[in-house]
């Protein structure tokens, strides 16, 4: 048996009694199933790692026992192993651990990093190496980071050296957004506390690289079916959509999705020949689905062969969301297909009221045209942080929500650079079509410049 059991589910735990499980947290299909659950005895929650039968499940299983076992000697916080070991119905494995209150990393985000970090070089100061670098990996109670996986653990009698803690040490920085490399010497200052002081701009470097690894992986995950995305390929179609909005009404969507365009009531955003946009809602929520036109054939005859602009702008939303920069949150992507050949595309997102920045600083007292510029400022920061160029950056691109805060809208030329000459290059046009849109307004433009050279931006 290598499938979950239906939830909720009760298994008999050998000298512990039934355990109810009742949701799961985490899957990786035909590997590990993480559940949460309470012992029947005395109804104490607990978390349920399960390796059901399978070529491997035995290997995965000890792995994560063990690495338990050497967590627990060197004294580094990890949650109690209350079981581990086989399980008769379902046939597989167990390690079954107490239930920790407190809150996830991935949820606490860069409020988590000060005790990621003391986490992380507690244990490489003691001969320990997580591998497996995903901050739901850690619970931060009271200031205290509890290590929640055993598989992803390497160990070592000495302290790691240095070049190895270096590499880890920067995967888990790659993991918050970039605004937090501003700050590279508080963190160093943190871990060299607590293990062996290590070089800012070497770690500064191996940040870098880690990123550009971890954001092909996640690009490359956009695009197939996984935990997180649907992925469906045929002769005749692409077809990608968040799991998080797959409901009867979507899938009706996706079956016909010019419907919403050729409806007389359709709320158009922009009707042009190149692309289509318009607002609508789908399971009562607010969406825009913007439908990439094909002018002639000869514009079809120049497209066909490469990937659409729907398909960057899943691919760069997607980038954007991974690093916490804000965009509304893409919801599926179709591209219609002969083949290899593509035609027509769509590109769904979630639909975020509010205005064009041009709009809302000519609407704008002093005090509140100064914050816009502060966030701008700190987008841009961000964008250059990543080597990530807009390629069409004018004010009706960026759009201000209802708290103020910055979306960029329009991703299909967004691009990273791999080389920082052409990067510059790119950004300083990027500056100059931002600086454009107010060449009539000579007073905005010279608060824009100050703002740009204030924060270190100005061309």
């Amino acid at each position: 048996m290598t499938s979950l059991p239906a939830l909720p589910s009760r298994i008999a735990v050998p000298e512990l009694g039934f355990l109810h499980c009742d949701r799961a947290l985490r899957t990786l299909p035909g590997r590990r199933w993480t559940l949460a659950g309470t012992l029947e005895r005395d109804q104490r929650p607990v978390v349920a790692k399960l390796f059901l039968a399978g070529r491997q499940a035995r290997r995965h299983f000890e792995r994560e026992w063990h690495g338990f076992e050497a967590l627990h000697r060197r004294g580094i916080a990890a949650p109690d192993v209350l079981y581990a070991g086989a399980l008769d119905e379902p046939p597989g494995w167990l390690v079954l651990t107490a239930w920790l209150p407190g809150t996830g990393a991935d949820a606490l985000a860069e409020a988590a990093l000060p005790a990621v970090l003391r986490a992380v070089a507690s244990h490489h100061a003691a001969g320990v190496e997580q591998r497996d670098a995903h901050l739901a990996n850690f619970l931060v109670r009271s200031g205290v980071a509890f290590t929640l996986d055993g598989a992803g653990i390497r160990t070592s009698a000495q302290p790691l050296p240095a070049r190895r803690a270096l590499g880890n040490l920067a995967l888990w920085l790659a993991q918050f957004p970039p605004a937090v490399d501003e700050r590279m010497g508080e963190w160093c200052a943190l871990y060299g506390a607590i293990a062996r002081p290590l070089p800012r701009d070497d770690l500064q470097r191996q940040v870098e690289r880690a990123r550009c690894r971890r954001e092909a992986r996640h690009m490359d995950k956009a695009l197939r079916s996984c935990t997180a995305f649907e992925a469906r390929r045929t002769l005749r179609r692409l077809q990608v959509l968040d799991r998080r909005d797959d409901t009867p009404a979507m899938r009706a969507w996706l079956a016909a999705p010019d419907a919403p365009l050729e409806s007389l009531s359709a709320d158009w955003l922009k009707r042009g020949n190149s692309a289509s946009v318009v607002r609508v809602d789908i399971d009562g929520r607010p969406r825009v689905i913007k439908r990439y036109n094909l002018k002639t054939f000869g514009h079809w005859l120049r497209r066909c062969w490469r990937p659409s602009r729907a398909w960057h702008s899943w691919r760069n939303a997607q980038r954007l969301v991974l690093w916490g920069l804000p965009t509304p949150r893409p919801v599926a992507l179709l591209e219609s297909r002969f083949g290899w050949l593509r035609g027509r595309a769509f590109y769904l997102s979630e639909h975020v009221p509010g205005e064009p920045l041009g709009a809302a600083l000519a609407a704008a007292d002093p005090g509140r045209r100064e914050a816009l510029l502060d966030r701008l400022c700190a987008l841009l920061r961000d964008l250059r942080r990543l080597n990530l160029s807009h390629g069409d950056l004018k004010a009706t691109n960026l759009l201000v929500d209802q708290d103020d805060n910055l979306m960029l809208l329009d991703l299909d030329a967004l691009r990273r650079h791999r080389r920082r000459l052409a990067f510059e290059r790119a950004f300083a046009r990027d500056l100059a079509r931002l600086r454009a849109n107010w060449a009539d307004w000579p007073a905005l433009l010279t608060e824009l410049d100050q703002a740009l050279t204030d924060a270190g931006l100005a061309p």
